[in-house]
């Protein structure tokens, strides 16, 4: 959809409505595979923050355009790798202010839909994710890299622990995958080895 990576000339280059085309000739063909009762859910970029790339203003006429052909949610993101700091992941999220980073595309997004929207990015604290809800910023949030880490997540908010996830926001996490060796917290593996082969040495030194 960004016409920083679609140069198409045809129906599905050019305006927003034909870069927009694609998607929902997808949406349509999904949710005739899967029926009315599953739901089906788009991600979209808010921008992305790169010169000659998809605007927030194309990114709303396309998320009224999804909402209208049937999306049952939308999931709000931005950025891509070419965008520097503004990159989807972005890292060191070690304060609330630097929490929620798509929080403004989102706020404008949801002013326009008629269907729920679903925040993804740098949301760290349960106290963020519930003012972005209760704040009518968004109606769901999203995480990835918490989870990564830290799985129980939720369950730990909701048994009354709500101290901020554990995930660094290095993106090492990002590293396994594309070597082909898993998917896990890099920190927490190198935390969980480095505990073991201190009780090893412990135990040698003791004998």
């Amino acid at each position: 959809m960004s016409p920083w990576f679609n140069r198409r000339s045809d129906r599905w280059g050019g305006s927003i409505e034909n870069r927009t085309r694609i998607i929902l000739e997808i949406l349509a063909s999904v949710r005739s595979a899967v029926g009315e009762e599953c739901p089906v859910l788009v991600k979209l970029n808010s921008e992305d923050f790169t010169e000659g790339g998809l605007t927030r203003e194309d990114s709303l006429q396309a998320a009224v355009m999804i909402a209208s052909a049937g999306a049952d949610a939308i999931e709000l993101s931005g950025g891509t790798l070419h965008s520097g700091k503004l990159s989807p992941s972005r890292s060191k999220i070690d304060s609330v202010e630097q929490e929620a980073y798509f929080r403004d595309a989102a706020r404008a997004c949801k002013a326009k839909l008629n269907i729920p929207l679903a925040l993804v990015g740098g949301i760290r604290s349960f106290e963020v994710a519930e003012a972005l809800v209760k704040g009518g910023i968004a109606d769901f949030v999203s995480m990835s890299r918490p989870f990564i880490r830290e799985p129980g997540l939720v369950n730990r908010w909701k048994s009354g622990d709500r101290s901020r996830a554990t995930c660094v926001s290095d993106n090492r996490c990002f590293m396994p995958p594309m070597r082909g060796t898993g998917f896990y917290c890099v920190v927490d593996r190198e935390e969980k080895e480095g505990s073991s082969e201190n009780r090893k040495s412990g135990r040698s030194e003791n004998v």
